[in-house]
């Protein structure tokens, strides 16, 4: 599997997201979490597949202590960590209070993963505006580096608008983005290019949206009704793609210009062997690459942010 070196880091090109591993996830997803002893399967069959980077964080159940369990009996190549902590918005103008909050969290998941440091630690930004944790934000990423915590600190944005605090702060080294096919705010505006300008570690996540781009548009329920039309559309345009709609939304964001690495979960090891092949999965003509702009632009945010959906 290819990789990128950061840092001294070795990167893979796909990054096993573990939340599925740790809580029930994902709209299509109708078998719940997998039991332990799959889980640490999937872990082992990761590894040897290649994938030495695994996304989790504090907020996604069970999953920190699964990954630490596994990393206690890994004898083989060095596996990358990535972690996220959260900055309340009551605290993000009190920076020692926000800083107390922040230490313990990723001391809990240092201590979790059974690892002396995190490679990568994250802000997992909310709704809330970037300016309500900018200020304390580039100090709290500092200590943590300083006390050994952490080596690359960085910011797990919510929506678009997030990307231009990263790019101007110099500590800010990691950035993950949500891109797809439907959503094409980063790629319109240029901030995608301008991350991969300034050498921003860029982790790409919601590849398939959260598993929506896989339901059937007859079942879309709530506020999501207004994703119809769009998912219609993205089916006919997999009748011009030699493979199905997992691998074209997979290369559609795989070959976007600066994207580091995606983040891609799985709950079964026939999920996650599907997803390792989608490695493989044919280039995306530009002239297609071109349609998905003209008609993807039109979708809606609600539909593009999973925590507004209401099913």
């Amino acid at each position: 599997m290819k990789t990128i070196t950061f840092r001294g880091y070795r990167f893979s090109q796909l990054t096993l997201g573990t939340v599925q591993l740790g809580m029930p996830y994902g709209i299509s997803n109708s078998q719940g979490m997998p039991g332990d002893r799959e889980a640490l399967d999937m872990l082992r069959m990761a590894t040897e597949a290649g994938i030495t980077t695994f996304d989790t964080a504090r907020q996604y159940g069970a999953s920190e202590a699964l990954l630490g369990r596994f990393l206690a009996g890994h004898t083989g190549a060095d596996l990358n960590m990535v972690s996220k902590f959260k900055i309340a918005p009551q605290d993000g103008g009190a920076l020692e209070r926000a800083w107390k909050s922040v230490e313990a969290s990723v001391r809990a998941s240092v201590e979790s993963l059974r690892i002396s440091k995190l490679p990568v630690c994250l802000l997992h930004k909310g709704e809330e505006p970037m300016d309500a944790v900018a200020g304390v934000l580039p100090v709290i990423i500092s200590r943590l580096r300083e006390q050994g915590l952490i080596d690359i600190g960085g910011v797990s944005v919510y929506e678009p608008a997030d990307v231009a605090f990263c790019l101007s702060e110099p500590l800010i080294e990691a950035v993950q983005v949500p891109v797809n096919i439907f959503d094409q705010r980063l790629v319109v505006s240029g901030a995608l290019q301008r991350l991969a300008q300034v050498q921003k570690l860029v982790f790409a996540r919601s590849v398939f949206l959260q598993g929506l781009f896989f339901m059937d548009p007859g079942q879309i329920k709530g506020n999501l009704k207004p994703a119809i039309p769009f998912l219609k559309q993205l089916h006919a345009f997999a009748q011009d793609y030699p493979a199905d709609i997992a691998g074209l939304a997979f290369a559609y964001v795989r070959d976007l210009p600066g994207i580091g690495s995606i983040v891609v979960g799985a709950d079964t090891s026939t999920q996650l062997a599907e997803n390792v092949q989608l490695l493989g999965a044919p280039e995306v003509p530009a002239p297609l690459r071109n349609e998905f702009i003209q008609v993807f632009t039109a979708v809606p945010d609600e539909i593009l942010t999973p925590g507004r959906w209401k099913i």
